[in-house]
């Protein structure tokens, strides 16, 4: 009892003394960074080359500071804990309104000050900010101005920053403590471009001789420097006048731009993800019930042995709102934003095992990474699942409309290893898999000459249908295409409740139908105006045929109709007509990106189909079909388009496709023709001549 009162009279000396703490370590900080800073820290003036640029980092420093000590711990063990700092510092020159607004606020988590037992603070995390004003005056900004910036977070803050003005410097640091009882063991990949250019730029790393540091750098970045510092190691890397990042189009940073890549280990090798990759997918799982599954499958159907039904039922399954509440815990309100967590793989694994499907778990890096060989972790690796058939298919976790043998279109291309070491490549789609047909009747009301009045029909495939499918569907669409017979099974309380449950959300969403529904046609009436550039002033008979969510049914076809303004204007007796617009917004390539030297990385090959069927008025001719005829095509695309006569029906058809994922830089000469001539064609118009 007595020592019980001896801790809490400690506690409440921590408590008392802790202000006065969270001050000293604050002040000692801000004399260091402020203060004692490095002489780039001092600097106002910018590069003459930068004066133009909307903001420019005068300075920005990186540092991470490892150690170690001794501490008794518990009742008197003495244990080994890891210190860790990590302080960033950036000094920033406001040149333009723009660069005023981006630093109008600055979010930030909320400062911490935590203490041990006898008020020495054993982990921190300190903010300072302040601005310089032209004539060289300095303020610091007030943190307890600070305010929520999600209200339903305690943490995340932002503060304004009052009176910034064009000409301003803002000067701020973030120091973060911590420590552990756990070794560090880490690693990254770090850009040394930015939004804006930057003067100076110094990453450290200040770790004990007993640790190593592993790096490479890539496409230009400058190497670390190493220096003996007593027991410390110091690794330094400076970088001076980075432009930065370009705006261009397609773009992986880490393939192509200039960064390194690092590794925090007290290891004597080299770390080697793809060996952790292979240790990880040999390691067992965890048991896992799937004893609601197999009652499913023995309700629905116990005596098939169809080893393609039993994979796309497991797979459906597991998508199931229903099931993803049983065995994941996601709740029924909002399953169009649900998705299978990685142990999706631990029940599949499991369930293909019982039914003597042979397969592999793999993993596999993203594409916009890197290949294996240049990996620091596995942060960018996403777990896949090779079923052994005749083609083989690939899983991966599913998302709401995904299908077996859908692949992550990041992942298409790349190489993947399983537990046995083996490596292929994930396939790649191709742009007659990934296709959108779009086919619109186009009527002009003579008497109405400011408006078009169109049906159209959209028929999308592989990753084309994503975007189509969030479109026009709801929460209530998806419940009620996953309210079947075989599902409603009540195998056991848990699967009984959750049903009662799935029943109340769908019946809550069908009372607020219409409202969805509104909703959804509004959604689509911004995408069309946006696609189109034109405005809808009319939008109905949105007709779902098929929403590709299926093994039967794999495309998303519908139709609907609107009527567009703002495309037609009277010219005399005549009218001109935008009817390129109906072909959709094509990237337009500005004059400052038709020079590239950085390699093409798009998301996937993928066509786009329009036919456009005017019916030409009586008492009108049609001019200017001609602009609507082009033909470029080679081997990394192109773009066709024809218009022809017929009677009084105008028919344009056209046809974009990219037939890869990957360019080489010198393919963007080959790429530009067929990009322009779609551009080309979105703004070509044709003449309605009074006759």
């Amino acid at each position: 009892m007595k020592k019980m009162f001896i801790v809490a009279g400690l506690c409440l000396l921590a408590a008392s003394g802790l202000q006065a703490q969270s001050s000293e370590i604050e002040k000692k900080i801000k004399e260091e960074l402020w203060s004692t800073c490095p002489p780039e820290f001092k600097v106002t003036a910018v590069p003459e080359k930068w004066k133009d640029e909307s903001a420019v980092v005068l300075a920005y420093h990186r540092e991470y500071i490892c150690d170690f000590t001794t501490k008794v711990w518990g009742m008197g063990s003495v244990n080994r804990f890891y210190i860790e700092k990590l302080n960033y510092h950036y000094r920033i020159k406001l040149q333009d309104k723009a660069a005023v607004v981006d630093f109008s606020d600055i979010a930030f988590d909320n400062k911490k000050i935590k203490s041990n037992l006898f008020g020495k603070a054993s982990a921190y995390k300190v903010i300072g900010i302040k601005v310089i004003k032209p004539n060289g005056t300095e303020k610091e900004v007030d943190l307890s101005q600070a305010v929520k910036a999600d209200a339903s977070s305690d943490k995340d803050l932002k503060i304004p920053i009052p009176n910034l003005e064009t000409g301003d410097i803002i000067d701020y640091f973030i120091a973060v403590r911590d420590e552990s009882l756990t070794k560090p063991e880490f690693g990254d990949e770090y850009l040394l471009e930015a939004k804006y250019p930057i003067v100076s730029n110094t990453i450290t790393f200040s770790i004990p001789h007993q640790f190593n540091f592993y790096y490479d750098s890539y496409n230009g970045a400058p190497s670390f420097k190493k220096e003996q510092k007593d027991n410390d190691v110091i690794y330094t890397l400076k970088d001076a006048m980075r432009e930065k990042a370009p705006d261009i189009l397609w773009h992986y940073a880490y393939q192509s731009a200039p960064h390194f890549r690092y590794s925090v280990t007290d290891g004597e090798s080299k770390p080697d993800p793809e060996l952790k990759a292979r240790k990880v997918l040999g390691m067992s799982f965890n048991p896992s019930d799937i004893g609601t599954m197999v009652d499913f499958m023995n309700d629905n159907f116990k005596k098939t042995k169809d080893q393609k039904l039993i994979l796309n039922e497991m797979y459906f399954l597991l998508r199931n709102p229903i099931y993803m509440k049983a065995y994941y815990g996601i709740e029924l309100g909002d399953p169009l934003n649900a998705q299978s967590p990685a142990n999706f793989f631990m029940f599949a694994d499991k369930f293909l095992d019982r039914y003597n499907i042979g397969h592999d778990l793999l993993l596999a890096p993203s594409r916009d990474v890197a290949p294996w060989e240049r990996l620091v972790n596995l942060t960018s690796c996403e777990f896949f699942m090779r079923i052994n058939t005749t083609p083989p298919v690939y899983l991966s976790a599913p998302t709401p409309f995904s299908l077996p043998g859908d692949i992550y279109y990041m992942f298409e291309g790349s190489e993947y290893t399983n537990n046995y070491g083996s490596k292929h490549e994930l396939p790649i789609s191709t742009e007659d898999q990934n296709a959108t047909l779009s086919t619109l009747a186009v009527s002009f009301d003579a008497d109405n000459t400011d408006q078009l009045k169109i049906t159209r029909n959209v028929l999308a495939k592989g990753h084309n249908k994503a975007m189509h499918q969030y479109l026009i569907f709801t929460n209530y669409d998806y419940m009620k295409a996953y309210d079947l017979p075989k599902y409603q099974v009540e195998s056991s309380r848990l699967i009984g409740g959750i049903l009662k449950d799935f029943n109340k959300e769908k019946t809550k969403y069908s009372q607020r139908l219409t409202q969805d529904y509104n909703e959804r046609d509004e959604r689509i009436k911004k995408n069309l105006e946006e696609e189109l550039e034109a405005k809808v002033v009319e939008y109905k008979n949105l007709n779902i045929k098929t929403i590709g969510m299926w093994q039967d049914t794999p495309n998303t076809e519908y139709s609907d109709e609107f009527v567009l303004e703002n495309i037609t204007r009277k010219a005399g007796g005549n009218v001109i007509i935008e009817l390129g617009k109906l072909i959709e917004k094509q990237t337009e390539i500005k004059e400052d990106q038709k020079i590239r030297t950085r390699d093409i990385y798009m998301a996937y090959p993928r066509s786009f189909n329009h036919e456009i069927i005017f019916t030409v008025p009586e008492g009108y001719t049609v001019e200017g079909i001609d602009a609507f005829n082009k033909k470029v095509e080679n081997k990394t695309g192109g773009f066709v388009s024809t218009a022809r006569v017929d009677g009084n029906k105008l028919t344009v058809k056209s046809r974009k496709y990219y037939t890869q994922n990957t360019y080489p830089a010198t393919d963007w000469t080959e790429l530009l023709p067929f990009l322009t001539a779609s551009n080309d064609l979105f703004k070509a118009k044709i003449l309605l001549k009074k006759i």
